[in-house]
């Protein structure tokens, strides 16, 4: 059994906040009032840092995949404000989710500025790559993004996502209670689209589906219309987008259209993008996504009135990676092996939920389903329109739905 450490605070997300563009001004005045200070939130720790602190971050801050290191050093950098804890820094490295890149980053971080904890890395790949050398030098590194099941295999490697296991789960399961039986799977051909693939593919077969059709497409590729024509001669039901590069998931999107595949498409987390939706545009109605969390109500109003955006993906995953850091600190960790082992005795309430690590590092975590409708993400109902049932689809014998 965990034996949790005694903190001499808890989080407190639940505080309104004035200010959001999405509130009436009436609700404004209200908060107001329930906030005097401005609607600046308490602190969300007491810790009390004698010493300077250094917390390194590694994640893609340019090329094709800042999006998502952007969106979670939002996350991070929120958090660092609402601690105001003195003494604490964070050192930002881009990595561009290279491993090349990645391994330079570590060194630095590790050797020059002698981090003992690392918020990152985001790229499923890049964080394997890297996490031999975390091993090796007594680095805990916290991902907010990384899902691939293979990252359970290291003890100072944690995440604040849950794994890939959990979301090919959940997406077969999401299928097979559609009622489809015929699937395809579009992925990306990395360590976060093989290893989704893999137990999407396996649990969805084990409920009794079919996965007639299953092509990996290259990281960034742009022209994908062999893999997505194999895709259509199987006529599937429904096809199971995996992409990592936004280019290749707006690719896709717009080439499954083009080539008229006749099948509901359903894309993992990495499509709940701004950038995917805007660049793939019609072509992304009725596009259903399984999401990880984006972070609590209160969470989204404190982002949106920080920086005047809603949470992108993953902002709320690196502000609990930062929260997980502070905890540990709070019980007197210093050292990264110190880090590790408070670690895997915390629990507390993040913005996606409750943040528990077990002995692999690993959370449970939750999902939930988003579907585009006029070029807007919104919770999935099940009862869209855009989203045919099984008998709607030519070709389809009544028996196999």
């Amino acid at each position: 059994m965990k034996k949790y450490f005694l903190f001499g605070s808890i989080v407190i997300f639940a505080l309104i906040l004035s200010g959001c563009s999405h509130i009436s001004s009436d609700e404004s005045k209200e908060e107001k009032e329930v906030a005097p200070n401005d609607g600046e939130a308490p602190p969300i720790s007491t810790l009390v840092l004698e010493e300077p602190f250094k917390i390194g971050f590694m994640g893609p801050l340019t090329g094709n995949e800042a999006r998502y290191g952007e969106s979670i050093k939002r996350g991070v950098e929120l958090a660092k404000k609402e601690a105001r804890i003195k003494n604490l820094e964070v050192i930002y490295e881009d990595s561009k989710c290279d491993g090349k890149e990645a391994v330079n980053a570590i060194n630095k971080l590790i050797s020059s500025d002698k981090v003992s904890v690392i918020i990152g890395e985001v790229c499923s790949g890049v964080t394997l790559a890297v996490a031999p050398i975390a091993e090796q030098q007594k680095v805990v590194m916290i991902s907010p993004a990384s899902t691939s099941s293979k990252m359970s295999e290291f003890p100072y490697l944690f995440r604040t996502v849950p794994s890939d296991a959990l979301q090919g789960v959940f997406g077969a399961k999401f299928v097979y209670g559609r009622k489809y039986r015929k699937l395809a799977i579009l992925y990306s051909n990395e360590e976060y689209g093989i290893g989704l693939e893999k137990v999407l593919k396996k649990k969805f077969t084990e409920l009794g589906g079919e996965v007639v059709s299953s092509e990996a497409v290259e990281r960034g590729a742009t022209d994908i219309r062999p893999n997505i024509i194999k895709i259509k001669t199987a006529t599937p039901q429904v096809v199971y987008v995996i992409l990592n590069s936004p280019a290749t998931a707006i690719a896709a999107l717009r080439q499954i259209k083009e080539l008229e595949v006749n099948a509901v498409v359903i894309g993992s987390e990495r499509l709940n993008n701004r950038e995917v939706l805007e660049g793939a545009g019609d072509s992304a109605e009725g596009l259903i996504v399984t999401a990880v969390s984006s972070g609590t109500r209160e969470f989204g109003m404190r982002y949106e009135k920080e920086y005047g955006a809603k949470p992108g993906i993953f902002s709320a995953q690196g502000y609990d990676a930062f929260i997980a850091v502070v905890r540990a600190l709070e019980t007197g960790a210093r050292s990264g092996d110190e880090i590790q082992k408070a670690l895997v005795n915390i629990s507390f309430t993040g913005a996606t939920g409750t943040i528990d690590f077990d002995e692999w590092g690993d959370i449970s975590g939750n999902y939930s389903t988003l579907i585009v409708k006029d070029a807007s993400f919104v919770p999935f109902a099940g009862k869209e329109a855009e989203t045919p049932e099984p008998t709607e689809i030519p070709g389809t014998p009544a028996s196999a739905q």
